[in-house]
């Protein structure tokens, strides 16, 4: 088959494929496949103030997308380069990247919440308190015997 050579080299490029994105701030690192699956996590401490859990997720899943959005773009050079810039199957293998992987959206602002702020938790309220368990009670209505012995006998 012609061309197969291109199309084992494009397969091996994608297989290699990843894309690393950072935060800001450099707290969070992620690294995604081609296939847009989280590979690599890092999160860096830091040592004068310790950011909410919520905000540090929020870092890494707009770390995702933006590496994700990278995607299509990269998957569509590897495919010029190796198989050529005109193949109906590489421009439908890009779109579809594209639909799976949107161009993300700008960042939200991330505000470290010092230790001396408060963090509210909207819509929270303490779980209601539970009600004692009853005592267990013996009164069921087994007498020792087993099933096949007869009264009497």
């Amino acid at each position: 088959m012609p061309g197969s050579a291109n199309w084992d080299e494009l397969n091996d490029r994608i297989s290699r494929l990843s894309v690393t994105e950072s935060s800001r701030d450099g707290a969070v690192q992620v690294t995604v496949s081609a296939s847009g699956v989280l590979t690599g996590l890092v999160l860096k401490e830091r040592w004068n103030q310790q950011p909410p859990m919520g905000a540090v997720a929020a870092q890494v899943m707009d770390c995702v997308a933006r590496a994700q959005a990278r995607i299509p773009d990269l998957l569509g050079r590897a495919m010029a380069e190796t198989i050529g810039p005109g193949d109906p199957a590489a421009a439908l293998v890009v779109a579809d990247a594209r639909k799976r992987f949107p161009a993300s959206a700008p960042p939200p602002e991330f505000q470290p919440v010092s230790q001396s702020q408060s963090v509210p938790r909207q819509g929270w309220q303490p779980p209601a308190p539970r009600r004692p368990r009853p005592p267990e009670r013996n009164d069921d209505d087994w007498d020792g015997r087993t099933v096949m012995e007869e009264d009497g006998v």
